[in-house]
């Protein structure tokens, strides 16, 4: 008897994962198709610069053609710790959906960051 119901415990649980997982790349994929255009212009719009830091002219880099394309929850980028409820940038650190846009190649790298409630950009080189 003990093993039938820790076999249907393990079903459940893999039935909540797969709900969960599918659930999240449909919502990933909507919000994608849904903002990858605004976060492409508003990443045009950016001045670059180069893995060196020199400045390329405005627009130089071509968005539109972006190696890989991808949202995250939350922006990495600002430093807020989980525990710190009550800073100004939490939500943006922890909730706000961020369309990320990667240039380039091993060596120099440009990655922009489109935070779509806030409707804003930001461009890093790695």
């Amino acid at each position: 008897m003990r093993a039938v119901i820790i076999v249907l415990a393990i079903l459940a649980g893999l039935k909540v994962w797969t709900q969960d997982r599918m659930y999240r790349t449909a919502a990933g994929e909507a919000l994608l198709a849904a903002y990858q255009e605004r976060a492409m212009a508003a990443c045009q719009s950016l001045p670059h610069t180069d893995a060196r830091g020199m400045p390329l002219a405005a627009g130089s880099v071509n968005w539109t053609r972006a190696e890989a394309a991808e949202i995250l929850i939350g922006n990495p980028n600002v430093s807020v710790y989980v525990w710190q409820v009550d800073h100004a940038l939490w939500n943006t650190r922890y909730k706000h959906p961020i369309v990320r846009l990667v240039m380039g190649d091993k060596l120099s790298r440009l990655i922009c960051d489109y935070d779509v409630l806030a409707k804003a950009a930001a461009v890093t080189v790695l």
